[in-house]
């Protein structure tokens, strides 16, 4: 079973859903009709009392009122039975044009390597999720976790893809093997792990010099074009 603080670690890493859908959501046509159920007592009520109303202003007296209610109740079940279909209709429609919206920006953001790369990287630690009892495991899933991940730069799209083949691979075989087995699969699973994690540290030592490297081009030619001296520079 999965940990706490194997679910700390998915936590970390987890990607928000792209189509904003966290929770179930109740159908737009189901709550309008849900809302129009509810209130057809009420509203069915009223439409008896306004006409009371009505018919003692207009004849002064309350005989004959009662005559007036199959007709009333009829015409009211029609009407109220064709708005509340008009209004579900259109609330199904918009549904529909909603869920079509959320399925093409989920298909775009899944097209998106940087996407994809998180999510191979969040699905690969819970992969590792029944393994993480293990102290070497547990020590370098937090290192790969913890790195400083650049999801846009393809070197790293590499090594989530490769992360994610490696976790379901292990896992797998966890899964299906007996208690020596496990050892083993465990040993093999934390060796790969802390080679993960010292690929992604030289990826963050590149990254770092690249990154300085660049400062400094960008300072040489600030120099070259203002001049060194930052004293005539009032």
């Amino acid at each position: 079973m999965e940990t706490a603080a194997a679910a700390r670690l998915v936590k970390r890493v987890e990607v928000p859903n792209p189509g904003g859908q966290a929770k179930p959501r109740i159908a737009p046509w189901k709550f309008a009709a849900g809302v129009l159920i509810h209130l057809s007592v009420p509203a069915y009520l009223l439409t008896l009392l306004v006409t009371f109303i009505l018919y003692i202003l207009e004849h002064g007296t309350a005989e004959g009122v009662f005559a007036l209610m199959p007709p009333v109740s009829l015409w009211f079940v029609m009407l109220y039975a064709a708005v509340t279909i008009a209004v579900t209709g259109v609330a199904a429609m918009a549904g529909t044009i909603e869920r079509a919206r959320r399925s093409r920006q989920v298909a775009r953001l899944g097209e998106d390597p940087a996407v994809r790369s998180r999510q191979e990287l969040s699905h690969a630690i819970g992969l590792l999720g029944t393994m993480i009892e293990d102290p070497t495991i547990e020590s370098a899933l937090h290192a790969i976790a913890e790195a400083a991940w650049q999801h846009d730069d393809d070197r790293y799209q590499h090594v989530s893809r490769d992360l994610e083949k490696a976790a379901g691979t292990y896992a797998s075989a966890y899964a299906s093997a007996g208690e020596v087995q496990r050892l083993e699969v465990s040993r093999l699973t934390a060796e790969t792990l802390r080679r993960f994690a010292h690929k992604l540290d030289d990826l963050a030592r590149e990254t770092g010099t690249a990154a300085t490297r660049k400062a400094q081009t960008m300072a040489g030619y600030i120099a070259s074009k203002y001049g060194d001296d930052l004293d005539s520079v009032r």
